[in-house]
């Protein structure tokens, strides 16, 4: 039954092709195929852009909670009234601005860039008798 099926088949290719049609199907099939990839390609790439964008919003993140902490950690060991630190990490640098008030509450500003030159920005207060973070803001 193989080989009489296989002769049906080819018996219509032939005459598919004596008419014309075959190159005409293997050009759709061919520009299907070739759109399909074109795809694929498009849908790589947005997914690329969109892993790279969300791995430079973890390290902003990240370099503005290493910077709370150490400019915490600071805080706590020198005792100071109003100063400006910078702190250096793998991710980037953080310029802290610390500015104390008459009650206990310290005001912190962060200002950094990653190593894309994405510029980071954070507002925090820090209360010292509480030894904790009052208010936090991003910019």
């Amino acid at each position: 039954m193989g080989k009489k099926k296989n002769k049906l088949v080819f018996k219509c290719l032939k005459q598919l092709d004596e008419q014309g049609y075959m190159t005409a199907m293997m050009m759709l099939i061919s520009t299907l195929l070739l759109g399909f990839i074109f795809h694929l390609c498009y849908v790589t790439m947005n997914e690329r852009a969109f892993l790279d964008r969300e791995e430079e919003q973890f390290k902003k993140h990240s370099l503005l909670v290493l910077g709370m902490k150490d400019t915490i950690s600071y805080i706590q060991k020198a005792d100071v009234e109003t100063t400006e630190k910078t702190f250096i990490y793998e991710e980037g640098t953080i310029h802290a601005a610390i500015q104390s008030s008459p009650s206990e509450v310290i005001y912190i500003t962060l200002n950094g860039t990653t190593q894309n030159a994405t510029q980071v920005f954070a507002l925090f207060q820090y209360n010292q008798t509480l030894k904790e973070v009052v208010e936090w803001s991003e910019g």
